[in-house]
């Protein structure tokens, strides 16, 4: 295999895993009785994997994925008249 060509089965390898990561947070949203602070912990920390498998492009993980989040602690009730937001970087090492 050429370089280009690992280089684009590695990416592919990040993007299934961190679909697999952002399904398995909605799904515990949707399903498991959690508090509000439990749920955000849950995006911050899915957030956080986004940033390893892909850094400097946390901008992407609010424009594709808090909305979904979002959706999903509406309709679990945890968000009534609250509005998540990007979650600010509060260290890289997190």
């Amino acid at each position: 295999m050429d370089a280009t060509h690992e280089l684009l089965v590695e990416e592919n390898r990040r993007i299934r895993l961190l679909k697999f990561a952002v399904e398995l947070a909605v799904q515990s949203l949707m399903t498991t009785p959690l508090s509000l602070p439990e749920a955000e912990r849950l995006i911050h920390g899915t957030r956080n994997l986004s940033s390893k498998l892909f850094p400097g492009k946390e901008h992407v993980f609010d424009l594709i994925y808090l909305p979904r989040f979002r959706r999903a602690m509406h309709e679990a009730g945890l968000l009534k008249h609250r509005v998540l937001r990007p979650v600010e970087n509060s260290g890289a090492g997190e």
